[in-house]
């Protein structure tokens, strides 16, 4: 297996709220309810989040569902491809700075036949960088204000 590492990201909250949130794709669901309509808009019918999976709409592949392979509380998430034209590995890792800092950085797993990976290998890359910022930029405080 092929993998891609993002660069670590510093996110500004504890890393126990963290790994709450993305052990639980659940949650996504009720930081959903709290985004603006036109934001809301822009994602419907795009993502579906249950409590050990998420399911994508990416065209044109179509539907892509990830579970939950693995949990190591509170540092790390795997998530596997059950739906994907090709084997696929989705990995959180958290690393605690201090109570209210920490370093997240993912890392996305693809088998590639010999002969697309130098065609895929920089698409997944950037895909792993951009992941990782993503997770960096998850609104944490939706999840556990009052």
């Amino acid at each position: 297996m092929d993998i891609f590492k993002s660069d670590v990201a510093k996110i500004n909250c504890g890393i126990e709220k963290i790994y709450a949130m993305l052990s639980n794709p659940e949650s996504f669901n009720e930081i959903a309810a709290k985004l603006p309509d036109d934001v809301k808009a822009k994602f419907e019918g795009k993502a579906t989040f249950e409590k050990d999976s998420i399911t994508l709409v990416a065209d044109p592949v179509g539907e892509i569902k990830l579970n939950i392979v693995e949990r190591i509380a509170p540092n790390r998430v795997v998530f596997a491809a059950a739906q994907s034209p090709v084997p696929l590995q989705m990995v959180i890792n958290l690393e605690k700075a201090d109570d209210n800092e920490t370093n997240a950085s993912a890392e996305l797993g693809v088998e590639l036949n010999p002969f697309i990976r130098p065609m895929l290998s920089k698409p997944l890359q950037d895909g792993a960088n951009k992941f990782g910022e993503m997770i960096s930029k998850l609104p944490f405080e939706l999840l556990y204000a009052p």
